[in-house]
């Protein structure tokens, strides 16, 4: 049985023997190619890593290089020095220098009460500053109550045949604090609004301008006295807005914004520290950007604080003449002569 197979498959190999060959040939090419393939692969990944490693070694070389101490001179440029110095030259720093980060430790900082104005007085913000400032000396008052009965408030500017025309944000809050869609308003109007409410026997409140913010520092911070301050939101860059014309006037007003109102509580060498009611109690921000947008906003600032002692006049106890009556002299009689009459009198001394 196993000489019929094989005969078979002879008998097989014998009538296909140059399909056979040609499978074979095949065969062997793609086993050549495929090694050649294999051989070139091999290569090129040793080529890689050769070069990936040439690359480590120059980023090491370059790391040891730069971290070389300072002391090593310079020979790339002839540099003439002076007969009988010692002084070596170092090498040039090829990377600028780090910037140290602000010092954010406020030197001196005020315990102000604080109040976000974000869930609920979106616009609010000089409203919630002067709430902040009157309950720091004790006072019982809300943003809600401020803002209801003691702010004066009008209309945002609206446009008329080409122009604009609204209130004056220097005399009333223009739109609603409530609202998001409200504007704002500086600081006469919240001295108005303070001064409906303080006792002026305890208190008194005035608006300051053209202080720089040191000033403010130096003047009251430093004496216990916050400052209700007008900046741009964030310190950021400021723009300038709609101009409209004053209501029942001829003026116009240019508003300028992103306005903000907020409360300088302290400072430190490289900055200054607010109660702002867009971020949080305490909230620090470098004093280039302080200073720019607090310029951009008028330089302008609300002071509340403790009336003086009004002083006491001296108790006088009046002077009064004596009592004494003036002494007179005792009356005299002169006697009568016979056979003549004469007149009495009376002398007073």
């Amino acid at each position: 049985m196993l000489n019929l197979k094989l005969e078979k498959i002879k008998r097989f190999c014998r009538q296909n023997r140059k399909a056979l060959g040609i499978a074979a040939g095949a065969l062997a090419l793609v086993l050549i190619c495929t090694a050649i393939t294999v051989l070139a692969v091999r290569r090129h990944r040793a080529a890689l890593e050769a070069e990936a490693a040439a690359q480590v070694e120059t980023a090491t070389t370059a790391m040891t290089t730069t971290t070389e101490p300072t002391t090593l001179l310079e020979t790339t440029t002839a540099v003439p020095k002076p007969v009988g110095t010692t002084v070596t030259e170092t090498l040039s720093q090829t990377q600028p220098p780090k910037r140290p980060k602000p010092n954010q430790t406020a030197s001196f900082l005020l315990d102000v009460p604080f109040i976000d104005q974000r869930k609920k007085y979106p616009t609010g913000c000089e409203s919630v500053s002067a709430v902040m400032v009157m309950q720091y000396y004790g006072m019982q008052i809300s943003p809600e109550y401020f803002i209801d009965n003691l702010l004066d408030k009008g209309s945002t500017p609206v446009s008329d045949s080409g122009n604009s025309f609204g209130d004056d944000p220097r005399k009333v809050f223009l739109g609603n604090p409530y609202s998001e869609l409200g504007w704002g308003c500086y600081a006469p109007v919240i001295v108005n609004a303070i001064n409906k409410y303080i006792d002026h026997d305890k208190f008194t409140v005035d608006a300051v301008y053209g202080l720089s913010p040191d000033t403010l520092c130096e003047r009251y911070i430093d004496n216990g006295i916050p400052v209700i301050f007008w900046a741009t939101s964030g310190m950021e860059p400021h723009y300038i807005g709609k101009t409209w014309y004053i209501n029942g006037t001829s003026e116009t007003f240019t508003w300028k914004g992103p306005m903000h109102c907020l409360v300088l509580v302290g400072y430190n060498e490289t900055g200054y520290f607010f109660n702002d009611p867009q971020q949080s109690k305490g909230f620090y921000y470098a004093r280039d950007k302080v200073i720019t947008a607090y310029n951009a906003l008028g330089r302008q600032a609300v002071i509340l604080q403790k009336a003086a002692p009004k002083p006491t006049e001296p108790s006088t106890v009046p002077t009064t003449a004596p009592t004494t009556a003036p002494a007179t002299a005792p009356e005299t009689t002169l006697p009568e002569t016979t056979g003549s009459t004469t007149s009495n009198s009376t002398a007073v001394s």
